[in-house]
Formats: C-alpha cells, sequence, structure tokens
C-alpha cells in the first residue's frame, strides 16, 4: 500500500501542504550479503537436483542389462520420472507461498537426496525391479516438481525486484552445470565403481547440501555467514 505523508511548512517557506506518496520498505527481503550467499546455496542445489534427476538416465544401459530390461521397460522407467514431475509444479507454488519456499526446498531436497541414494537398495531388495524403479523415478518427479515452484516464491519473497532475474538466471544455469557433471563425473564412477556408486553419491550429496542449508541457513535466526 501507498504510504502519504503530511507536508508541513516552516515560516518563511512557500509551498502549499499537501501529502507526498511513497513506497513502503519492504523489511522482509534479504540483504545483499544474504542474497548472495543464498544465489550460491541454491546454484549448488539446482546442480544436485540435475545430478540426481541423470543419475537414471546415465545407468539405465547398464541396469538394463543387470535385471534383463527390455528397450521398452527401460522407457518406462525413464519416463515414469515425467508423470511424477508435471504433477506438483501448482501444489508447489501453492504451498511455497503459504509456508515459505525455502522450507519446501529444504524437506523436498531431502526427500528426494534420499531416494536417489536408496534406489539401488530397492532395485536388488525387490523381486520386480521394473516396478520398484518405475515408482522411485515416479516419486522422484513428484519431490522435484516443487523445486522451481518453490525458487520462484523465494525469489518473489526475498529478493529486491531488481536483483530476482540475476538470481533466477544463475540458480537455473544449475541445471546445465548438474548434467556436464554428472555426465562427466557419473561416467567416470559407472565404469570404475558400478552404476549403484552414481546413485550414491549424488543421493549423499544432495542429502548433505539439505543438512547444510537447515544448519547454516534457517536454524536460529538466521545465516551464520554472509559474502560481503
Amino acid at each position: 500500500d501507498l504510504v502519504c505523508h503530511k507536508e508541513t511548512h516552516l515560516p518563511g517557506k512557500t509551498g502549499v501542504p499537501g501529502c507526498h506518496k511513497k513506497w513502503p520498505e519492504n523489511h522482509s527481503n534479504w540483504p545483499r550479503p544474504v542474497a548472495r550467499l543464498w544465489t550460491v546455496v541454491l546454484l549448488l542445489g539446482t546442480c544436485l537436483l540435475y545430478c540426481a534427476r541423470v543419475a537414471m538416465p546415465i545407468c539405465a544401459v547398464s541396469m538394463a542389462e543387470k535385471f534383463n530390461w527390455s528397450k521398452r521397460e527401460s522407457g518406462m522407467v525413464l519416463g515414469s520420472f515425467f508423470w511424477g514431475y508435471c504433477f506438483t509444479q501448482v501444489f508447489g507454488g501453492y504451498v511455497s507461498d503459504r509456508v515459505g519456499g525455502e522450507k519446501i526446498l529444504l524437506l523436498s531436497a531431502a526427500a528426494w537426496g534420499s531416494m536417489t541414494a536408496f534406489t539401488p537398495i530397492l532395485a536388488h531388495l525387490c523381486s520386480q525391479p521394473i516396478l520398484s524403479m518405475m515408482l522411485a523415478r515416479f516419486l522422484m518427479g513428484l519431490l522435484q516438481g516443487v523445486h522451481y515452484p518453490s525458487l520462484a516464491s523465494l525469489c518473489s519473497q526475498k529478493v529486491v525486484e531488481s536483483e530476482r532475474g540475476f538470481l533466477m538466471s544463475t540458480v537455473g544455469s544449475g541445471s546445465y552445470l548438474g548434467t556436464l557433471l554428472i555426465g562427466g563425473a557419473g561416467s567416470l564412477m559407472l565404469d570404475l565403481y558400478g552404476w549403484e556408486s552414481v546413485f550414491y553419491v549424488s543421493g549423499l550429496l544432495s542429502v548433505l547440501w539439505a543438512y547444510c542449508m537447515w544448519k547454516y541457513l534457517l536454524k536460529g535466526e538466521g545465516p551464520i555467514i554472509t559474502l560481503e
């Protein structure tokens, strides 16, 4: 809302008393050092999001050989992700606007990171790996579908308008960085340690990221460190 201030005039001053309009300051916005820190943290989180997302496509051929999947079955596993992904886009934004985008990012990252790390265990323990992997990918899509809506909500609530474009474009570039990293490092781990290692590393790093965000940025009064 606009704030109207009454103007008073001292003796010797000329002018007509009236009102001037001024936009109120938004004290909920992050200071610039805090915004910079969050930009780096969210960039890393988006990078890990794609590391976890692309782990399955990288390992699909090795898993198909291990579990005797046909091309059709491999496609069903990979496609299951997007069936879940499309359902939580609107829901993620709605909930983030009400409880806070940072909380939804934290909870979802802890969940999809754990799901990624447990994927090899589910594949080996279940008698029907194809069904367990389709379910795991569907749940991954559900959990990761809230990421970008939560980012948009968080940015609109905490970042000044003049810097929102920079933050969103910087954080969005994490998708390409994550794909490149998991494509290179994941392929190397796949050859040296087996397909399971790709899921373990990307999943555990994602859980670690969520824990660090909670401990150093969300727990207590505010961030413990800032980027001046």
